[in-house]
C-alpha cells in the first residue's frame, strides 16, 4: 500500500475524523481541538476570552428565562443563533424581550439542519462588517484581503460584498491585529480561513471563523481584483508544497481594481417556471459571472439562510460603487416567474 502523504479537509464536515486521522498517521492536521474550537461558536468565546481577543458575553439557551439573564447583565439587543450553525441558518436578532421567544422558535427549527450544540446567545455588537481572508503556513500567517461585507438585517444573511474592503489603513490594521490574534490562540497553523468580525469604531469583535476558503466566490474575486489566488496556494500546501512565500499581497490607497458579488433574493415564495435576462445580464460591462441558484422547477423561500438565495453576479471596476453597481445592475436584471404556492397565478420578480 502506498504511503499517505497529507490529509486536508477542504470543508466543515467530518473535520474530528480529519483530525483523527492526521494524528494516527502522524501527518500535519489542525488539532482536534482547533476544529472543535472553531465549529463550536461557544466553547470559541470562552478561548477568546481566556486569551484575551475578544470577551463577548455568551451563554447557551434553552428557554426564554435563559435569554432574559444574559439581558439583565448586558442589556438588549442579543443574538440569538445555533451553537454549530453555518449559513446563517437559524440567527435571529432579539431588540425587546417580546423578540425571544419568536428568535427561540427560528433558532430551533434550524437545530435539524446543523450539527448537535444546541442554542446560543451573545451580545449584539452594531458596526461595520467585514471578512478576513488569511492564508497559514506553520504558524505563520498573512492576510490577503480585507472584504466588505453587506447582510440583511434580521437574521444576517449576506447579500453582498466588496473588496479590498474600502477603509482606512489604521481601521485594516485594527481588524487584521485582532484577527491574527485570534487565529494564533486557536491553534491555527495552515491553511486558508475565512474569518468574520464587526467593527464597532471601539474595538474589533469577532463573529466566527472557518477553516476553509470563504464561500461566495471571494477568492475568485481575491484573485481577480489584487492577484492572490487563495485556492491555488491551498491546493499547494495539500500536496505538500510552501505557499506563503508565493503570495505577495500589495495593499495601496487606489487597488489596480475592485470585486463585488450582489445576491437576488426574491420576496415570494413558489416554484420557478421562468428565469429571462441572464444572457443580457453576463453581457454588462465589468461582470464575470451571472449565476442561477434557484432554477426552472425549484422553490423559492423566504430568506432564512444563504442557501434560500436565488441567484448572484459579480464583476469589477475601477472604485468599490462601480463595481457593486455593476454587480447589482446584473444580478437585479434577472426577471423570475413565479408560481405561487397559493395560487396557480404566475408573479413576475424583477
Amino acid at each position: 500500500m502506498a504511503p499517505v502523504d497529507a490529509v486536508f479537509n477542504f470543508t466543515e464536515k467530518d473535520t474530528e475524523k480529519t483530525a483523527a486521522i492526521g494524528r494516527a498517521l502522524g501527518l500535519p492536521t489542525p488539532s482536534a481541538q482547533t476544529y472543535h474550537l472553531v465549529a463550536h461558536k461557544l466553547d470559541m468565546r470562552r478561548r477568546l476570552t481566556e486569551a484575551g481577543v475578544d470577551d463577548t458575553p455568551a451563554r447557551p439557551v434553552r428557554t426564554a428565562r435563559d435569554v432574559e439573564e444574559l439581558a439583565a447583565r448586558v442589556g438588549y439587543p442579543l443574538i440569538c443563533k445555533p451553537v454549530q450553525g453555518v449559513g446563517s441558518n437559524g440567527v435571529a436578532r432579539i431588540d425587546v424581550a417580546s423578540d425571544i421567544q419568536t428568535a427561540l422558535d427560528w433558532g430551533n427549527a434550524a437545530l435539524s439542519s446543523v450539527p448537535s450544540g444546541g442554542l446560543m446567545v451573545e451580545q449584539f455588537h452594531k458596526g461595520s462588517e467585514y471578512s478576513v481572508e488569511c492564508l497559514s503556513e506553520e504558524g505563520r500567517h498573512v492576510v490577503a484581503c480585507v472584504t466588505q461585507k453587506i447582510s440583511e438585517p434580521n437574521h444576517f444573511v449576506e447579500l453582498g460584498h466588496i473588496l479590498p474592503a474600502p477603509i482606512e489603513h489604521t481601521d485594516r490594521v485594527r481588524i487584521e491585529s485582532v484577527v491574527l490574534a485570534m487565529l494564533d490562540a486557536l491553534g491555527v497553523t495552515d491553511g486558508v480561513t475565512h474569518t468574520e468580525v464587526v467593527d464597532t469604531g471601539q474595538d474589533v469583535r469577532v463573529i466566527e471563523t472557518h477553516l476553509r476558503p470563504a464561500g461566495d466566490e471571494i477568492p475568485y474575486m481575491v484573485a481577480e481584483a489584487l492577484g492572490v489566488d487563495l485556492i491555488e496556494a491551498l491546493a499547494r500546501q495539500s500536496v505538500g508544497l510552501p505557499a506563503l512565500e508565493a503570495v505577495t499581497v500589495q495593499f495601496s490607497a487606489a487597488p489596480h481594481r475592485y470585486a463585488a458579488i450582489w445576491y437576488r433574493s426574491p420576496d415570494t415564495a413558489g416554484e420557478v417556471c421562468g428565469i429571462d435576462g441572464l444572457d443580457e445580464a453576463r453581457a454588462m460591462p465589468g461582470v464575470r459571472d451571472v449565476s442561477i441558484l434557484r432554477g426552472v422547477g425549484e422553490h423559492l423561500t423566504t430568506l432564512s439562510g444563504s442557501s434560500a438565495r436565488s441567484a448572484y453576479a459579480w464583476a469589477v471596476g475601477a472604485s468599490p460603487d462601480e463595481a457593486l453597481a455593476r454587480a447589482r445592475g446584473a444580478a437585479e436584471h434577472l426577471r423570475f416567474s413565479v408560481v405561487a404556492p397559493d395560487a396557480a397565478t404566475v408573479r413576475g420578480v424583477g
